[in-house]
């Protein structure tokens, strides 16, 4: 819908961005932090892991400053879990927790919010080899625990909280849960176990946090890609409402509304995934909703129908780590009218208003953009900046989005980018970068890791100083 006019963002709107502690922090091995899941998993050689990554635990003065001179709200950044509590319950590491009290009280120093993330990716392996993780019930109490140590920890300077950063992923990514298994099968049902672990073990983070945490916010970070049906055949259609019921709704429907929505119950039914649980756990997240829902947008898809034949059966699924087709439900098709990213995710900032609009009118909870940015590969070059304007033309249209569909009703929190500096990629490492400061390092050569800053960090700069009146 075009309006007549635009208003302008609010004026607390809270423009920041994002970082994963293992991701951006290194320090691996440091100071008593022990081994996560993604410490411990077998990467291609050919793309550097976590060990030091961009060095923000010996480099988070620096990066703070530079994010005060750019004029950042808030900055999203998770704890890891085991800096905290190395084997992820029992004995707590007090350099840990003087670290992220450090950093904290830089950001506040700055003038710069702090949101944290409970849980980003890296459980604790020795909670796995303990009793299984995320697969037994006792995970529950260890991620309350560990939630609550936190809130009475920072709670007085944090007031903004995520529970699970993109629940989803994990659940279709086994190696996150510590899973080795080859039966895929058995690793997806084991997933949507892990799946409901998780919301219950949020549901009582919540009330945690109410209770112990003055004025604090809590909610859950989702990924959430736009699907659009591609065509107007009605078993597109029929096909568009079931992957957004089993891929995108189902973890907001646990975490808000607290019930499996019937699509996805059935999905899991006829799999044979569909968890054994006590009724109360239902109760449990029916009674606490969250404040508000956190989501990282990147990307859309389209989808088609993909009918049963004589070659396939319900259930089966195609081999990768998200998969893109599942017999008797959809398929993803190409997107023709869309230009890609250099690893083929294709860029509509359209869909970013799409989302906004269906989470609003869905859940009615304000939204914070936790994850919005642009992955390219970048080398500073022999003299000046780098010009990164394929990132600020990305972030420009998709603000414009989110201030499009702020005029249209929708309540906002903030937006956050991702990221701040460079940081390692998941799959991609150092050759896919995101941030508005360059950390100069490669695959395997740590050079100087120093910081200089990108075209795009003025650009954000001036933004946060006219509170977006350029977009």
């Amino acid at each position: 819908m075009q309006c007549k006019s635009i208003k302008p963002f609010p004026d607390n709107f809270l423009w920041g961005s994002a970082s994963a502690s293992f991701q951006a922090e290194g320090a691996a091995h440091e100071d008593g932090k022990g081994d996560s899941v993604m410490d411990v998993r077998v990467q291609d050689p050919s793309i550097c892991n976590y060990e030091v990554a961009a060095d923000h635990y010996h480099h988070y003065k620096e990066d703070v400053a530079l994010m005060k001179e750019c004029g950042l709200k808030a900055y999203r950044f998770s704890i890891a879990w085991t800096r905290i509590f190395p084997n992820g319950n029992g004995e707590v590491n007090e350099k840990g927790v003087a670290f992220y009290n450090d950093l904290i009280n830089e950001l506040v120093s700055a003038g710069i919010t702090p949101i944290v993330t409970i849980y980003h990716f890296d459980y604790p392996q020795a909670l796995v080899d303990q009793y299984g993780g995320w697969l037994n019930r006792k995970s529950i109490d260890d991620y309350v625990n560990y939630a609550s140590f936190l809130f009475r920890t920072y709670g007085d300077r944090v007031k903004y909280w995520l529970t699970v950063n993109e629940q989803d992923h994990v659940v279709h990514m086994p190696f996150r849960l510590g899973l080795t298994d080859d039966d895929r099968h058995e690793k997806e049902r084991l997933g949507f176990l892990a799946n409901h672990n998780m919301c219950v073990a949020g549901s009582l983070a919540v009330k945690a946090c109410h209770e112990i945490v003055e004025g604090g916010k809590i909610g859950p970070a989702v990924c959430f890609d736009m699907l659009y049906p591609t065509s107007n055949k009605p078993e597109d259609g029929l096909a568009w409402m079931d992957a957004m019921d089993i891929r995108n709704y189902y973890v907001l429907d646990m975490n808000v509304r607290g019930e499996y929505n019937g699509a996805f119950r059935r999905y899991l039914e006829d799999r044979n995934m569909y968890p054994e649980f006590d009724p109360s756990d239902m109760e449990i997240m029916k009674a606490n909703k969250p404040d508000f829902i956190g989501f990282n947008y990147y990307a859309s898809k389209s989808i088609s129908a993909y009918p049963l034949n004589e070659n396939t059966k319900i259930g089966d699924i195609e081999f990768k780590l998200l998969p893109d087709k599942e017999a008797g439900i959809y398929q993803v098709v190409k997107n023709t009218n869309l230009n890609a990213t250099l690893w083929g995710w294709e860029i509509d900032d359209t869909g970013l208003q799409c989302v906004c609009r269906l989470l609003w009118d869905r859940y009615h909870l304000p939204l914070l953009i936790t994850e919005n940015g642009f992955g390219n590969k970048e080398t500073w070059p022999e003299e000046g900046i780098l010009q990164d304007d394929d990132r600020i033309d990305f972030l420009t249209r998709h603000l414009h989005n989110v201030k499009e569909a702020m005029n249209l009703g929708v309540e906002f929190i903030g937006y956050c980018t991702w990221s701040f500096t460079d940081i390692v990629s998941g799959h991609s490492g150092f050759s896919k970068r995101y941030g508005f400061v360059y950390v100069n390092r490669t695959e395997h050569d740590l050079r100087d890791l120093a910081r200089r800053k990108k075209k795009s960090f003025y650009w954000y700069q001036e933004t946060i100083r006219n509170n977006g009146e350029n977009i």
